[in-house]
């Protein structure tokens, strides 16, 4: 299922998934990439976010936040906007379906 319009750039990346339970799903891990931009009409998942190297700005209707090395973050189910990452980025994730 596409969730996601690519927008700008080549997004190559490494996902390394350290934990992962099918019921309730849950997976941890270590994701990186090289820098792109995409926009998301409805965002599959709750996603927490912990950025270890580089940044992204996550934007929508009335909203723009930059997160970089060392802030942590949530992007909630259903989130519609942007994901801005003009750098490469390395972070850790916990991801709730």
């Amino acid at each position: 299922m596409e969730t996601a319009k690519l927008i700008d750039g080549k997004p190559m990346g490494r996902d390394h998934v350290y934990f992962e339970r099918e019921t309730p799903s849950f997976r941890s891990g270590i994701w990186r990439s090289s820098p792109y931009t995409e926009f998301y009409e409805n965002y599959p998942c709750d996603e927490f976010m912990y950025v270890l190297e580089g940044s992204v700005t996550m934007e929508s209707d009335g909203f723009s936040e930059t997160y970089a090395k060392g802030d942590a973050f949530l992007v909630p189910k259903g989130f519609r906007g942007y994901w801005k990452q003009t750098e490469p980025m390395l972070k850790f994730y916990v991801i709730i379906d």
